[in-house]
């Protein structure tokens, strides 16, 4: 008992973690009411007016991972498609009252190792366990020691790169605030709005685009090749 009671969590609802999991929660129930919907839409009749952004953001992904990925696209669409709705929903946390899961490293460092392992996953799939590993050694065996390190410090790099556009943002937000005083009261909604809506975007565009360029730099050329 003694060494259990060491173990214990003390749970609390206004952490990074727990908005993570409402977020998590909440996106499944809306997706699960979402299928219940879509599939019970007539093909035959004109889209309705709520479902075309979702059509719009799975067309434009699906292309741009099949431009980069090529033949592998249906395993990895899904994935990215998903990283995007979940980033840009931590990131506008605070318009619903939560707070922001990617404004902590430990959470951004989590999407990032996930797609480190999707990255070299795809490097052995598609190279073959000794391709991937001889890859350390181009263009020359000189390299590898240079290989390894700029792998192993993608996740870093990815997690620190959305770490420190979410928190900059926020610093932004607070000295913009004390700077005006009772002004603020006028000025912040625009001034969250630009920083949690459109600066959100943009920080998921970086994001998923560099895991998806890291992955393509994995697959053989001839895998790319998508008609």
């Amino acid at each position: 008992m003694g060494i259990l009671s060491g173990l214990t969590y003390n749970f609390d609802p206004l952490s990074p973690i727990a908005s993570t999991i409402y977020i998590v929660g909440g996106l499944i129930i809306i997706f699960f009411i979402l299928s219940f919907f879509i599939k019970r839409i007539d093909p035959m009749k004109p889209t309705p007016k709520w479902l075309i952004p979702l059509m719009w953001l799975v067309d434009m992904m699906n292309g741009y991972v099949k431009t980069n990925i090529g033949k592998r696209w249906k395993f990895y669409s899904p994935w990215f498609i998903a990283l995007t709705i979940f980033i840009f929903f931590a990131n506008i946390s605070a318009v619903y009252l939560l707070e922001n899961p990617t404004s902590y490293v430990v959470v951004t460092f989590a999407l990032a190792m996930s797609t480190f392992f999707i990255i070299q996953g795809t490097g052995i799939a598609s190279n073959g366990f000794l391709g991937y590993l001889k890859g350390f050694l181009d263009p020359t065996p000189v390299m590898l020691p240079m290989n390894i390190l700029s792998e192993f410090t993608l996740p870093i790099s990815l997690s620190l790169r959305l770490f420190g556009n979410v928190i900059s943002g926020a610093c932004i937000s607070i000295l913009v605030r004390y700077l005006l005083g009772w002004y603020g009261v006028v000025a912040m909604p625009l001034i969250n709005l630009l920083f949690d809506i459109a600066f959100s975007i943009i920080q998921v565009a970086v994001f998923v685009i560099l895991s998806v360029i890291f992955t393509s730099m994995k697959v053989k050329d001839e895998e790319k090749i998508y008609s």
